[in-house]
């Protein structure tokens, strides 16, 4: 039986006017993707939230499918592609909102992982924080008048340099403020003649 908000045995009409059915399915389908969106990469995932019909528009691999049989294969591929590119994966969920005006869920998350080819080329590291890689993506899940997502789009990932490390900008602040370094030179192109 397809996941449905408790007590809504009439479904909401198809125009999005503040109907409070609605309003009871996106605060239940909020709920029910907090829960999931945290452990996508770590548990197998409720395919139950999902439509028979749902489109899957993926804009990192350039796809879109139709249908729940295909949104679980597509899922699938991204998360076994995930897992052979990263030795060490995390999915962050930064933010998540609803949307009453269009029936949406908007989720910003980040995924954070440590890729296997600098893991085997800096083997011999340490500390092997620097070598995580972060990706921020962005989606939208649009819900159906039975509260079931019928369309998930999923927007590009653009990669996120990591934050620089502040202990060396502060070795090399203490070190110039010292006088044992010399601050690097400003470029200037224009004499001062």
């Amino acid at each position: 039986m397809p996941f449905q908000a408790p007590g809504t045995a009439h479904p909401s009409p198809t125009t999005p006017s503040g109907d409070p059915s609605m309003e009871e399915h996106l605060a239940v389908m909020y709920e029910r993707l907090r829960q999931e969106l945290p452990n996508l990469f770590l548990h197998s995932h409720d395919y139950t939230l999902y439509s028979l019909d749902v489109e899957f528009i993926n804009e990192i691999l350039n796809m879109r499918t139709k249908g729940r049989t295909w949104y679980i294969l597509s899922l699938t591929l991204c998360r076994f592609l995930a897992w052979n590119y990263f030795a060490q994966l995390r999915l962050e969920v930064l933010q998540l909102t609803r949307h009453p005006e269009n029936w949406t869920l908007q989720a910003r998350w980040r995924l954070v992982g440590l890729p296997i080819h600098l893991l085997f080329l800096r083997f011999y590291k340490r500390d092997k924080d620097e070598l995580y890689r972060t990706y921020d993506a962005y989606s939208t899940f649009y819900l159906n008048s039975s509260g079931l997502i019928c369309r998930h789009r999923l927007d590009k990932l653009m990669p996120s340099h990591s934050p620089p490390t502040p202990v060396k900008k502060l070795l090399v602040g203490a070190l110039v403020a010292l006088g044992l370094s010399e601050p690097e030179p400003d470029l200037q192109l224009c004499s001062k003649a």
